[in-house]
């Protein structure tokens, strides 16, 4: 007993949690219905309104009001579905509205004004706008359409109040209770659907720019990031590098750049293939991202070849590339079930006010070329005075 407990508590707290995150995730405006189900839902939903208002009917003894809410209850679930499975939404939007127009009116002309029918008429101009938008192409959405509509509901909602001016209820309620119930339903139920569809509009909007937020993220990084390494590439980096030599120029913060190669790198492509040479450069890369400080950029200078931007002086920029050089030294990368071993040369250049990015960037790789020529796996920040660079 206490384990079936156990269960069905764990159950309900987990769709609990679950309700919860669907919430949140509403907010945000992250998209988890389309317009199709939407509308489906809303479909059972005016059926159920229909079918409550012929409760009511009952209780009140309109046999009339009755029959006719029953009736619309069937015809709208029979009719109209087939046509949202067959996604001929706005047909149904415009068919419901008209449907609700003509309710609004014989309901009213029924029972008299008082009965809140009216009500749904007020409802029925958020609903334009929310379907008529979510509803068409974005290539032929018809803005105007939202607008004649509206105005189509505001003209018939003051033609039915003009008409219960000059025609008593053909079928009043004969106790002033249910009438009142009817009021209180009616205009609650009409003010519940501005509310939602408001909401769902906000929602839609919000959905489109998290949508589009998203596009253009893709499109920065795949204007500003290598396809395999996601490192920042080519033209990235000299955009930051044009930036932090202006501001050298302005406060002369110092930076210091690296210059890394994978030692027989072409070796690894030879015996094991491309795709583990792909793998490698990949495991590079995370493993440079991981050793890095937060405000450094790393990019992929070319096929092999790193270049790191650290944003602290030459020493503690040597401390961060032999970090990293043994870091890969000790990576172990498995292909296909074989382990291949790598090692990375390290060229180091500290950015100095007058200087052009060209020529630091040739200092940094006069060192690396320094440090492959004396045995590979190595930083260089310092040559021999002598030592002739070929």
């Amino acid at each position: 007993m206490v384990y079936f407990l156990g269960n069905k508590l764990t159950e309900r707290c987990g769709v609990l949690s679950n309700l919860k995150h669907y919430i949140d995730e509403l907010i945000k405006g992250n998209s988890f219905f389309t317009a199709k189900l939407i509308c489906k839902y809303c479909i059972y939903v005016l059926s159920g309104l229909h079918f409550l208002n012929a409760m009511l009917f009952l209780c009140a003894g309109n046999f009339v009001l009755l029959s006719v809410h029953l009736i619309a209850a069937a015809l709208i679930i029979t009719t109209l579905t087939p046509m949202i499975d067959k996604d001929s939404l706005i047909s149904v939007y415009l068919i419901t509205l008209t449907e609700i127009i003509a309710m609004v009116f014989f309901s009213t002309l029924t029972v008299g004004w008082d009965s809140g029918f009216h009500s749904y008429l007020i409802s029925a101009v958020s609903t334009a706008f929310y379907f008529t938008y979510v509803n068409q192409k974005e290539k032929k959405k018809n803005h105007s359409l939202p607008l004649m509509l509206s105005l189509i509901v505001i003209l018939c909602y003051f033609i039915d109040f003009a008409l219960m001016k000059y025609i008593d209820p053909i079928f009043p309620v004969k106790k002033e209770f249910w009438l009142v119930v009817l009021n209180v339903f009616n205009t609650a139920c009409a003010f519940a659907i501005m509310i939602v569809f408001s909401y769902l509009f906000v929602w839609e909007i919000q959905s489109k720019s998290n949508e589009l937020t998203r596009q253009n993220e893709k499109l920065d990084e795949l204007a500003h990031k290598d396809p395999l390494t996601r490192l920042l590439n080519r033209r990235c980096m000299n955009e930051i590098l044009n930036e932090r030599m202006e501001l050298l120029k302005r406060s002369g913060k110092r930076f210091t750049m690296v210059l890394g190669d994978i030692d027989d790198f072409k070796r690894v492509n030879d015996t094991y293939g491309h795709d583990a040479g792909d793998l490698v450069l990949v495991t590079v890369a995370n493993t440079i991202l991981s050793t890095v400080g937060k405000d450094d950029a790393v990019c992929r200078w070319g096929g092999e070849e790193i270049l790191i931007l650290v944003q602290e002086p030459m020493e503690t920029a040597a401390t961060t590339a032999e970090r990293i050089r043994r870091n890969i030294e000790e990576k172990d990368i498995v292909f296909e079930d074989k382990m291949i071993r790598i090692t990375m040369t390290f060229g180091i250049a500290e950015s100095i006010p007058g200087y052009r990015i060209e020529h630091l960037i040739q200092q940094a790789d006069d060192k690396l070329y320094y440090g492959k020529k004396h045995g590979k796996n190595q930083v260089v920040f310092l040559m021999a005075p002598d030592e002739e660079i070929i």
